[in-house]
């Protein structure tokens, strides 16, 4: 028996739609804070440079530095040094080399061969648990992490030096860590429930269709007849 066309267009018009409802959500995560109170929990802050706020985990960080547990918690430090003292010119290669800044009226290229400008530099902060962000009265290449506390930097981009913004972050309440375990299940169950619900409705599109098809058929021959 054929299925003649209008029966074939219902079958792929009932189709379409549940598979395209049925397609999954994409999700964006800044990172996570440490689950215990041996890290430091690190947050960088590229708001001035039009990125977002990042979050690593600087795990077992007693006895490290601030920069140490910058590069720890997976952020790539390029450092600079001047007048016996070291900062950080790059986090994650930002600002980019190639990338121009307009720093008081003028247009600006950061080059890490010396300090930044006051106007356009990564400012340090720290926080202790459940406590809020403090400019940090020491270098990060000196200050020492506090396992259990927070790590902070942000780009400041022409702010004014006694109102610099600190990082957008609170670490009075930071997010919960999610369990990896049980991201990773809720996502398979969430995409076996979507493949089911497809093949549900292809069974019943088919179902629908042949129903049609076997209808028309039978009207014809009656006609016929």
């Amino acid at each position: 028996m054929r299925v003649p066309a209008a029966a074939a267009l219902l079958l792929a018009g009932a189709v379409l739609p549940l598979a395209t409802l049925a397609a999954p959500a994409s999700g964006h995560a800044v990172g996570e804070v440490c689950d215990d109170a041996t890290g430091t929990t690190v947050v960088v802050d590229l708001t001035d440079l039009g990125g977002h706020v990042e979050v690593g985990c600087a795990e077992d960080s007693e006895g490290m530095t601030g920069m140490q547990a910058l590069e720890a918690a997976g952020f790539e430090l390029e450092p600079v040094t001047g007048s016996g003292m070291t900062g950080a010119c790059r986090i994650d290669g930002q600002p980019a080399a190639d990338q121009t800044l307009e720093v008081d009226g003028r247009d600006y290229v950061e080059e890490c061969q010396q300090f930044p400008p006051a106007a356009a530099y990564w400012s340090y902060y720290v926080a202790p648990a459940d406590g809020a962000w403090a400019y940090a009265e020491t270098g990060a290449d000196t200050n020492e992490a506090v396992p259990g506390g927070y790590e902070g930097w942000r780009f400041q981009l022409n702010q004014a030096m006694d109102s610099t913004p600190m990082p957008d972050f609170d670490p009075a309440n930071p997010p919960a860590p999610e369990a990896e375990s049980d991201s990773s299940d809720a996502s398979d169950s969430a995409g076996d429930d979507g493949t089911s619900i497809v093949w549900i409705g292809i069974g019943i599109a088919v179902l629908l269709a042949l129903g049609v098809a076997f209808t028309l058929v039978r009207r014809r021959r009656s006609e016929d007849a």
